[in-house]
């Protein structure tokens, strides 16, 4: 079963990358403007915050899951 951030994390990344879950941000055709869209996005669904660039250095979902649930808690 997800959990909250798991379901809109896994949301925002789907609806800007189009999916594929082992890929990396990068991989998927993320740029710049993705990334800040998606850090605001989190931001105003969940009220965490987090640094675009932690994006574009090669994040996967997981590794978002991760960062954004270790800040939700």
């Amino acid at each position: 079963m997800r959990t909250h951030v798991e379901k809109h994390v896994t949301e925002i990344w789907n609806a800007a990358l189009g999916g594929a879950a082992g890929a990396t941000f990068g991989e998927l055709g993320g740029k710049a403007l993705a990334a800040v869209r998606m850090a605001a996005e989190i931001e105003n669904r969940l009220g965490v915050a987090i640094e675009p660039v932690a994006l574009l250095r090669g994040a996967t979902l997981d590794a978002l899951l991760e960062q954004v649930t270790a800040k939700a808690s």
